[in-house]
C-alpha cells in the first residue's frame, strides 16, 4: 500500500477549508499540519481517524489505494 495525499487535499478543497482548518481538526498547528501533508512527518493513527471520521470515509478510503489487475 502507498500513501496517497491526493485524496485528502481533494477533500480538503471539496470542503474548501484552509489548513489551518484542517490542522484544528486534528489539534496540531498548522505548520505541523503542512509537513504532515507534505510527507515530512507522519499522520498518527489517530489524527488519521478523526480526518477520515470529520470527511465520512475510512482511513484506508482517505490516505491509500491499491493496484487492481
Amino acid at each position: 500500500m502507498n500513501l496517497k495525499f491526493n485524496k485528502l487535499r481533494g477533500k480538503i478543497a471539496e470542503n474548501n477549508l484552509t489548513h489551518k482548518e484542517v490542522a484544528g481538526i486534528i489539534d496540531v498547528a498548522p505548520n505541523t499540519f503542512s509537513r504532515k501533508i507534505n510527507g515530512v512527518n507522519s499522520f498518527t493513527l489517530k489524527e488519521a481517524g478523526r480526518l477520515a471520521e470529520f470527511f465520512n470515509t475510512t482511513v484506508g478510503g482517505l490516505f491509500f489505494y491499491s493496484n487492481v489487475a
